[in-house]
């Protein structure tokens, strides 16, 4: 379970520096958009952590 903790508090600490996105200036992706894609990408990886750990106990 630590590594899930330390995921969520890695998580924590990326959304409270939350300020901008810094994207280049031909992207066509909105700052909005981009965090949703990290938000989904950190909701699949504590998903697989969870798996992982109840999988072993």
């Amino acid at each position: 379970m630590s590594a899930v903790n330390d995921l969520d508090q890695k998580l924590a600490q990326l959304y409270s520096e939350k300020v901008t996105v810094n994207l280049d200036a031909k992207s066509t992706l909105s700052p909005n958009e981009f965090w949703s894609s990290m938000e989904l990408i950190a909701i699949n990886n504590k998903a697989v952590i969870n798996f992982q750990t109840k999988r072993i106990a």
